[in-house]
């Protein structure tokens, strides 16, 4: 990701929760502070039933789906979409309520998985070897570097007796020093 690009998702992330906060106040006063309240906390709890009820099936369903080869990793999306879902809901806020309910239509989420869930597999794919080839060198290795790494030295354990008498470690002193 270039840097332009960096620092603007990171100015929309910090401009999102006063967003959110914005038009709260704004709804607040448009409908009420009570059916705000019974619209935050509504929403809250359908996210806490989606979660609960989605959540564990898509443990299940990813065990199931590493112990056979019998279905793809669509239903895997789909579960984590809709638990995606369910966390937007919790959060307080219209615009994070929206995109809950939003990614709760079925025809919404299959289109997500179509589209930006191969797209975004294919763009970590691509990071990942670009990341893997930039430790590769043109050159090919040396017969003494393909063995690995050899790093020389010694040591002594302090608990056991030296091996060699006269080239021990002073005994650590316990107390005070002056």
């Amino acid at each position: 990701m270039s840097q332009p690009l960096k620092i603007a998702v990171i100015l929309v992330l910090a401009a999102l929760p006063l967003l959110e906060i914005g038009l709260l106040i704004r709804l607040g006063q448009a409908v009420g502070i009570w059916w705000l309240a019974a619209f935050i906390l509504g929403t809250a709890l359908l996210g806490t039933y989606i979660i609960r009820k989605v959540g564990m099936s898509v443990f299940e369903r990813a065990l199931s789906r590493l112990n056979s080869d019998r279905e793809g990793f669509s239903p895997l999306f789909d579960g984590f979409l809709q638990v995606l879902a369910g966390l937007l809901l919790i959060l307080p806020g219209v615009l994070s309520d929206v995109a809950g309910l939003v990614l709760l239509i079925p025809q919404v989420r299959r289109f997500t998985i179509r589209t930006g869930l191969l797209k975004l597999v294919t763009f970590f794919h691509y990071q990942a070897e670009v990341s893997r080839g930039a430790f590769r060198t043109s050159e090919p290795p040396s017969h003494d570097e393909t063995d690995g790494i050899v790093i020389e030295g010694e040591y002594e354990r302090l608990s056991e007796r030296p091996l060699h008498p006269g080239k021990s470690v002073q005994p650590r002193r316990y107390g005070r020093r002056y």
